[in-house]
């Protein structure tokens, strides 16, 4: 999952365009046709919580009702590093029995200046604080590509990233993500997924493969894996004054030799969010 996080930010920022879903045929698709999840099950993205071109009134009715019985709104939306979050995980219906679908989306405000989503050196550092797990990572060039008869629309929004990661501890993962980006005046998108393409990919597998510390063997051999997508929405909000409401919604297939069928995303990953969360806040803060 982190691994799409930094696969969408390996794509340049673009210039404000009409509309999302004109300029992002990616965020289109995962929120139209859907996430291909496997044995032929299509899962849709949820439309944005945020919509663009709200009043204050408006925006505000949205987060009182996201957060309704959790938080008080001045609570959410208060200027700090240690504001909370709200996280939902879900098991969607369909997929594979070996590797069902799983559902994952968090909503969070952040303070800070919506200019700087505008400077590529900024997102370069988000991306430092939001893959966890250490690893590697890093954009593919034009020969890359070619090789593979993969054609790029447009690159000042869209790019394809690798990343080598370690996911809860347990798995490590190597992905081959394609992301694209869209602006409009008062809000950007990212989104991404893993390119089904690079599946069996020589140089660049999508795969996984289980961590066993203290063992023999401390890493499994390899397993093909697919079925994931992200998108990523940050909209300016006209209140509180600098305040910025993010959200992320995330599906991914979870094949059953992650984690032998125990709970562990439940337990774990928000608090992974929550540390991904603060990192990015403290980043918006510096200077």
């Amino acid at each position: 999952m982190h691994a799409l996080v930094l696969a969408s930010l390996l794509a340049a920022p673009a210039q404000p365009p009409a509309a999302h879903d004109d300029q992002n045929p990616l965020f289109k698709r995962l929120t139209g046709e859907g996430l291909d999840v496997g044995d032929k099950a299509v899962i849709k993205f949820p439309a944005p919580s945020m919509p663009d071109g709200l009043a204050a009134a408006k925006q505000t009715e949205i987060i009182k009702k996201l957060i309704d019985g959790k938080y008080a709104y001045d609570e959410f939306t208060r200027n700090s590093v240690v504001a909370p979050q709200v996280v939902t995980i879900s098991n969607p219906a369909g997929g594979l029995k070996n590797a069902p679908p799983r559902s994952a989306s968090v909503w969070f405000v952040v303070h800070g200046d919506f200019k700087k989503l505008e400077d590529d050196k900024f997102l370069d550092k988000l991306v430092g604080g939001t893959k966890g797990g250490g690893g590697k990572s890093g954009p593919l060039n034009g020969a890359d590509l070619v090789k593979r008869d993969i054609k790029v629309a447009d690159e000042k929004r869209e790019g394809y990233g690798f990343v080598e990661f370690d996911f809860l501890e347990k798995v490590r993962l190597k992905v081959t993500g394609h992301a694209m980006w869209s602006r409009k005046a008062d809000s950007v998108i990212t989104a991404a997924e893993v390119d089904p393409r690079f599946r069996g990919d020589k140089d660049f597998p999508n795969e996984w493969r289980a961590l066993n510390k203290g063992a023999a063997v401390p890493v499994g051999a390899p397993n093909p894996w697919g079925g994931a997508g992200m998108y990523l929405k940050i909209t300016k909000l006209h209140e509180p004054p600098g305040a910025l409401f993010v959200e992320q919604h995330i599906i991914f297939t979870e094949p059953t030799g992650w984690f032998d069928g125990k709970p562990i995303l439940t337990s774990k990953l928000p608090l992974v969010v929550q540390d991904n969360v603060r990192t990015l806040r403290k980043e918006f803060v510096k200077k």
